[in-house]
């Protein structure tokens, strides 16, 4: 396991250190699991109570925090400082180690400098693999694919044929790139299939989840644009265009056709529909349902999704319905006994005369 001592990783991430830098630090863990040889961070505000309680030999944090009895490393965005830090202590990965003699590669394959191909790996003919990348076991390459350089492919992966896969990308086990788009031409009870003859261009720095499904247009192009995140299990419908840096969360599902702008964020098991335009900006909250474009900047949740303040208004008033139930039948009980009283005391008036 490696060791840094604090000024080290305070360097590493262009911190400032609060304490002592020389204090040797050989791990990471939480706020409150890390011991005086690990170091730890709060990144949100409700989190900086526990700085009172804990062991960290090093904790990151934004500048202006204050723990005289704790060595400190101020960051502007400790989130993003640890998470440089996470990749300093990280075990390598589990990849092979040059070209499996059980791999299958096409003579018309053309392999990069320092190539790696697990066993049982295939790449078809034609098919391109970039320098430095690495094909983990049992992956497919398809008829004249290209993967790019710096690529981590992990095992079990499938890049159908005409795939353009970019850069620096990591797609993990499961994944299946190129699947064919859901497209059927209906006629009387017979569904014929609409043949697939489109692409996928994953663009680079973009890392795709476990069991994730990326299908192929039917004619042009699915496009993954720069720097996207893809969370597990997650479908990309066939013609769907993602903007760059875009986030998304697991179990959402994008229908044929759907652009997302740049740098947008879905939360889990968001489904949208198909033919329409996601702003740049927008963030979709888990489990919403998408059903018209939405404009840059948008923030929205709910089946079908609204603007998160009116969702919020609507909800809150909900909330009072138990409250409102309960007075309107305290004012039908008080109502009903003015309305007795009344009759009572007319009767009586008239027993009296």
């Amino acid at each position: 396991m490696p060791e840094y001592t604090v000024e080290e990783l305070a360097a590493a991430v262009g911190g400032e250190v609060a304490g002592e830098g020389g204090t040797v630090i050989r791990g990471v863990n939480g706020i409150t699991e890390a011991a005086p040889d690990e170091v730890t961070f709060v990144a949100n505000p409700k989190y900086r109570a526990a700085l009172k309680s804990t062991r960290a030999g090093a904790v990151v944090v934004v500048p202006d925090t204050e723990a005289p009895s704790l060595t400190l490393i101020k960051v502007a965005n400790p989130y993003a400082a640890f998470a440089r830090l996470l990749g300093m202590f990280a075990p390598p990965a589990e990849v092979p180690e040059g070209i499996s003699e059980l791999a299958c590669i096409h003579e018309t394959a053309r392999l990069g400098a320092e190539v790696a191909v697990g066993p049982f790996a295939t790449i078809r003919e034609g098919a391109a693999v970039g320098d430095r990348t690495t094909l983990g076991a049992g992956t497919y390459v398809g008829r004249d694919t290209v993967v790019g350089a710096d690529c981590l492919i992990y095992p079990l992966v499938t890049i159908r044929e005409r795939v353009t896969v970019g850069d620096r990308c990591i797609v993990h086990s499961g994944t299946v790139i190129g699947s064919d788009g859901f497209g059927f031409a209906t006629e009387g009870k017979v569904h014929h299939k609409i043949p697939q003859i489109g692409v996928v261009v994953i663009e680079d720095d973009v890392e795709i989840g476990a069991n994730c499904t990326i299908d192929r247009a039917t004619m042009g192009e699915t496009r993954l644009g720069r720097g996207a995140k893809l969370d597990n299990l997650i479908q990309i419908a066939h013609n769907v265009k993602i903007g760059a840096g875009t986030l998304i969360a697991a179990q959402t599902g994008i229908a044929g056709s759907t652009v997302l702008g740049e740098f947008c964020v879905l939360g889990g098991q968001v489904g949208i529909v198909p033919h329409i335009t996601i702003g740049n900006g927008a963030i979709l909250a888990a489990q919403s349902g998408i059903t018209k474009s939405l404009r840059d900047g948008a923030t929205v949740f709910g089946r079908p999704a609204r603007p998160l303040a009116e969702v919020k208004r609507r909800e809150g008033r909900v909330a009072l319905l138990e409250k409102y139930f309960e007075r309107v039948k305290a004012l039908e009980k008080e109502v009903a006994g003015l309305k007795k009283a009344s009759r009572t005391n007319g009767n009586g008036a008239d027993d009296g005369d």
